[in-house]
C-alpha cells in the first residue's frame, strides 16, 4: 500500500468517528487539540513514524482500544 492509499483510508475512517470516538481517541494518545484537530493527530502519527504505509499497527490497536470497531458501520 502507497501513503496516498493509506491517507485516504484514514480519510474515509476518520469520517466514521463520532465525536465521542474522536475525543476517545485524542485522550487514548494523550492527545488534546479540538476535534477538529484529528487529521492533525493522524498526521503527527506519521510524523513520529507510528503509522506508515507498511505498519499501520499502532493505529488499528488504538481504534480497538477505544473499541471502535468502524469499518462496516
Amino acid at each position: 500500500m502507497d501513503n496516498h492509499h493509506l491517507r485516504a483510508i484514514i480519510l474515509e475512517l476518520q469520517d466514521r468517528l463520532s465525536n465521542d470516538d474522536r475525543k476517545r481517541l485524542h485522550f487514548y494518545l494523550d492527545n488534546d487539540p479540538p476535534l477538529s484537530g484529528t487529521l492533525s493527530l493522524m498526521d503527527s502519527l506519521f510524523d513520529q513514524d507510528k503509522v506508515n504505509e507498511k505498519d499501520f499497527t499502532f493505529l488499528i490497536n488504538a481504534f480497538d482500544e477505544i473499541g471502535w470497531g468502524g469499518v462496516g458501520e
